[in-house]
């Protein structure tokens, strides 16, 4: 058993991320408990502090993926401030940083400095490319590591354009990755008394999401082409509209398809040549959907997700976004938490999905200021506040709090 929801609560993380990918692994951190060290540039701060949508002046996806950690503000042009983070790394357990290839070892920021002032540091680097590869000094957001990586040419309408997803699946994917790495690199701390260093690329994490398309290629049924609503080995498996919006159908097994002809008072179907095994659905899965369709228009879709559940059809009706957020689900299983913003006031955030001992991860604060917490931290290393103040006067520290 976990001693408490929070089984990081000793570890610091300090945390020179931009963005989406790297932030969502802090903010995965800081959830479980680590203290997150959020190293902003002065006078600036994270990029996504600019970014629409704002209430009251305050980035809505900023606020999204930095609640629970702690803001300095620091100009890491000065050597002072250089020596900050010195010093910051002789308390840190874990370096994350998301910065253009080599930029961080410019700044002499790097790991090989690091690790001579803390061996056991656990230092992660994100990237759109990776380090040695030809396009390592391009510039990459979620859009392109998509469009790089495959998915977006395997996503969409068949007779369609590539698609992008709606939100930023890739940084995510590459977060929950990089969390992983994160984690294993603590275990091997704790075994070996060594920390290490792990590069991850936004790229490389797209490309293990779309694995099947690989074996597609080595078996010769690769199509090169986008599937859509269908999926391309078993059918039915798709969306599908109604009177009021759409479900998902997933008729997976023979006796499934049977129920489901059964169940829309098609039993036709069953026989059908076109349709009498798999195979035979997936050659015809074009018109197989139209005449679906044709049936599933006529319910509403609580109404079809009610009768096919109750043969054994696994079914579900597609929730536009706000009732997925305010679902009876979603309040029954803490999905979300309102918690205090400040500039903003009450806000609902999600909570992280892992649950210890059926404890969610209390969201303590809401996302810090820029340079909110740039005193506090500075004390908890050993600085006195007449250096503190120095530090601001010589604009080495900063607390714009914006």
């Amino acid at each position: 058993m976990f001693k408490s929801n929070k089984p990081l609560e000793n570890i610091k993380v300090l945390d020179f991320t931009i963005a989406l990918a790297g932030v969502y692994v802090s903010w995965q951190l800081a959830d479980m408990g680590a203290e997150v060290w959020k190293v902003e540039k002065y006078g600036v701060g994270d990029q996504s502090r600019a970014w629409a949508p704002f209430i009251n002046g305050m980035s809505t996806l900023y606020t999204s993926y930095n609640k629970n950690k702690k803001s300095i503000e620091l100009d890491l042009r000065q050597e002072k401030g250089k020596e900050i983070i010195y010093n910051m790394v002789k308390k840190a357990d874990v370096v994350l940083e998301n910065f253009k290839s080599g930029s961080i070892d410019k700044l002499g920021l790097g790991y090989d400095k690091l690790k001579e002032i803390n061996p056991k540091i656990v230092f992660v680097s994100l990237s759109g490319f990776g380090k040695n590869g030809p396009l390592a000094k391009l510039p990459c957001y979620d859009a392109i590591a998509a469009a790089r990586g495959g998915f977006a040419a395997s996503n969409g309408d068949k007779k369609g354009s590539p698609m992008k997803a709606a939100n930023a699946n890739c940084d995510t994917l590459t977060g929950t990755h990089a969390l992983n790495a994160v984690l294993m690199g603590l275990y091997n701390v704790r075994k070996t008394g060594k920390g290490s260093y792990i590069d991850i690329a936004m790229s490389d994490t797209v490309m293990v999401s779309v694995a099947e398309t690989i074996i597609d290629y080595f078996t010769g049924n690769y199509q090169g082409t986008r599937f859509g609503n269908n999926d391309r080995f078993i059918a039915p498996y798709g969306i599908y509209e109604t009177r009021d919006g759409w479900v998902v159908i997933i008729a997976d097994t023979e006796d499934k398809w049977k129920a489901f002809c059964k169940a829309l008072n098609k039993k036709e179907w069953i026989t059908n040549p076109k349709y009498i095994n798999n195979k035979s659905r997936i050659e015809n899965v074009e018109e197989l959907m139209r005449e679906i369709e044709k049936v599933t228009i006529n319910y509403k879709r609580k109404e079809l997700e009610k009768i096919l559940l109750e043969v054994g059809v696994p079914t579900s009706e597609v929730l536009p976004f706000i009732e997925a957020y305010t679902s009876e689900h979603a309040n029954k299983t803490n999905c979300t938490s309102m918690v205090n913003q400040d500039k903003v006031g009450l806000m609902r955030f999600y909570n992280n999905p892992l649950q210890f001992d059926n404890k969610i991860c209390e969201i303590k604060t809401g996302a810090p200021l820029l340079g909110a917490n740039s005193r506090e931290i500075l004390k908890k290393i050993g600085y006195t506040d007449e250096k503190i103040d120095e530090l601001y006067e010589k604009k080495v520290l900063g607390s714009s709090l914006i």
